[in-house]
């Protein structure tokens, strides 16, 4: 089982969604932590970084040791990756 560890955006977005969407991201991090769920490595400028799917929601992680996730960004499909690159370019 690995250890998740969340950003501060990753834990305000969680918290603001309804119960049912929250309910499905906390069974997908579970998942997560198990080694398993709907998950695909990033390509081009995210190279290094992992998405999780939930539907129509995604958070980016990336995995920081053998048994840690780190929980990086999340947001909606349509926009979760602008932002984030937009993010690391201003790093």
């Amino acid at each position: 089982m690995m250890k998740i560890s969340a950003s501060k955006q990753v834990a305000s977005w969680l918290t603001a969604l309804p119960p049912q969407p929250k309910h499905k991201v906390r069974l997908a991090l579970r998942e997560l932590a198990r080694g398993g769920g709907n998950v695909k490595g990033l390509q081009g400028p995210l190279e290094g970084y992992n998405r999780l799917r939930i539907g129509g929601k995604r958070i980016i992680y990336r995995q920081v040791s053998r048994n840690q996730i780190e929980l990086i960004f999340a947001n909606t499909r349509d926009v979760v990756y602008e932002l984030f690159e937009q993010i690391l370019n201003a790093r």
